[in-house]
């Protein structure tokens, strides 16, 4: 190995690594932080607690998410989106409603499997879910919310589940805000239901 003939004091250098610190603060760094930037609490690791709905955010902490892009988007005039993903039975049998507890969990799975680590999800209904999504188009949003659907639709057919799901997702625009958007994405999931 070349060895330089500079004087010059090096700015850099490499810890010993039989230095037991060494190996904490490498380990330290790719566990990442215990604390998560602008969210109070701890991160939350979904794969090591097995229970899909531990990864989902509160209602409380969803809308508060929800009100800050909201004011994000509005000054910056960024895009933002919103998607609602419903299970309903496709029978009126309580055998029917019985299930749309058992196809939460997976559907939950499903859904963070299927957005990036920045959006948000909340449980708000048995088998109901809200996705918040900054920096996204409502194009973007409604190809999301179709991958979702698919990938669900797989092991719901195959499980014969009388479950149906439907997605609705609707963003921002130069005239309208966040707000606006998931009044829309609700409404077209319950036509005539009161926002």
């Amino acid at each position: 190995m070349p060895v330089s003939d500079s004087t010059r004091a090096r700015r850099f250098s490499l810890p010993d690594l039989a230095d037991e610190r060494v190996d904490e603060a490498i380990s330290t760094f790719l566990k990442g932080p215990e604390q998560r930037r602008g969210r109070p609490g701890p991160l939350r690791s979904p794969a090591s607690s097995g229970n899909p709905f531990a990864a989902l955010e509160t209602r409380i902490a969803w809308q508060e998410a929800f009100r800050r892009e909201t004011a994000r988007s509005v000054r910056y005039r960024r895009p933002s989106a919103v998607m609602v993903i419903a299970g309903e039975p496709t029978v009126d049998s309580p055998e029917a409603a019985g299930w749309l507890g058992r196809v939460a969990a997976p559907i939950a799975h499903v859904v963070q499997r299927g957005i990036r680590e920045t959006d948000l999800v909340t449980r708000t209904g048995e088998a109901r879910f809200q996705v918040l999504l900054p920096e996204t188009t409502g194009r973007e949003a409604t190809h999301i919310a179709e991958r979702v659907i698919a990938d669900c639709q797989v092991w719901l057919r195959a499980m014969q589940a009388p479950i149906s799901l439907r997605a609705s997702s609707s963003g921002t625009t130069a005239h309208t805000t966040l707000d606006a958007a998931l009044a829309r994405a609700l409404e077209a999931i319950d036509p005539g239901a009161p926002a």
